[in-house]
């Protein structure tokens, strides 16, 4: 069963909108939103007309969505590019820290949980504003970069690629304990976690190519970079499996160093047999556990390489 086919109709809820506060400078419209009673923020650009794609946010512990849609600067560039933005928003009832619970199984598996919920925030958004369902991308930082690969694999047919920012691979942990082991020091092997991605996917009955960007700071000591490595071994792993198999290994085909604004940093590319990019890796020298590039809020790094952009950009290549 390929990607296409979504994860069920919408229409099981009730969506309310009020205004909310605009974050940045973006011209279009940024509203308060409820769907069954979960809260969200959505930014729809001043421009939009129906069929355009819809990028999913999900914010670090502590943030809320108008913090981290300042401190990315996602509706400036939707609003330059035409597309969708929601920021799903974590409830203090769930987590007292805002957290998503990235690392609880109820949450990230099929059908239940904050996972569903995610999904389901993102499938009716697209159906009120008349999306492009076949361009749903998903986005995180931190604890929400946590929720983004499990995302992928759950909801193939709703995500058609993600990024993770500062965050873990593929069901690194599966209590607060061991997520907390895992952010420090890094999760299970990769390898087979990936191998554990492709399974599940089978299991749903939708295996597919996991299209994915990785960021991580150099510097992070809240989610260790080994993490970000980890990140990208899993997706690069798990594309390989979707496509056969094969001998894989770490090395990119394609690196590029630079700086900006003071930050050097490494970008590895990964492409499949078509030639398209479908993994990239930016690790950014002397970042820490901040969003890179962006423009204000928390856990910002505004002259690091923008990785909003970086993201748009490599969403581009993939739909469903």
């Amino acid at each position: 069963m390929r990607r296409r086919q979504l994860l069920k109709a919408v229409g099981a809820g009730v969506t309310v909108a009020g205004v909310a506060t605009l974050p940045a400078s973006a011209a279009g419209s940024y509203t308060d939103e409820y769907y069954d009673g979960l809260h969200y923020t959505k930014y729809v650009p001043s421009d939009a007309s129906g069929g355009e794609p819809l990028v999913v946010m999900l914010h670090g512990c502590s943030q809320e969505p108008d913090d981290f849609a300042a401190a990315t600067g996602m509706n400036d560039v939707a609003e330059r590019e035409g597309f969708v933005v929601v920021y799903p928003d974590q409830s203090s009832f769930s987590n007292a820290f805002d957290c998503w619970n990235w690392y609880y199984d109820a949450n990230t598996e099929r059908g239940s949980g904050e996972g569903a919920s995610i999904a389901n925030i993102a499938l009716n958004a697209a159906s009120v504003e008349s999306l492009d369902t076949d361009r749903i991308y998903v986005a995180g930082f931190s604890a929400g970069a946590g929720m983004v690969p499990n995302l992928m694999v759950s909801y193939a047919d709703v995500f058609a690629a993600g990024g993770i920012h500062s965050g873990l691979e593929y069901d690194a942990a599966d209590t607060a304990t061991t997520g907390t082991y895992a952010m420090t020091w890094g999760g299970p092997d990769p390898y087979y976690k990936a191998e554990d991605a492709y399974e599940a996917m089978q299991e749903y009955g939708v295996t597919d190519r996991v299209p994915t960007i990785v960021f991580h700071g150099e510097s992070d000591f809240t989610v260790n970079d080994t993490n970000g490595d980890q990140a990208r071994t899993q997706a690069v792993e798990t594309n390989d499996l979707v496509a056969g198999g094969g001998v894989v290994t770490t090395n990119p085909d394609d690196r590029i160093y630079d700086s900006t604004g003071g930050y050097d940093y490494r970008r590895d590319r990964y492409t499949d047999t078509q030639g398209r990019v479908n993994v990239e890796y930016w690790l950014v020298d002397d970042m820490g556990h901040e969003w890179s590039g962006g423009d204000a809020g928390s856990f910002a790094a505004p002259n690091a390489p923008e990785a909003s952009d970086a993201m748009w950009e490599f969403f581009t290549r993939w739909s469903n």
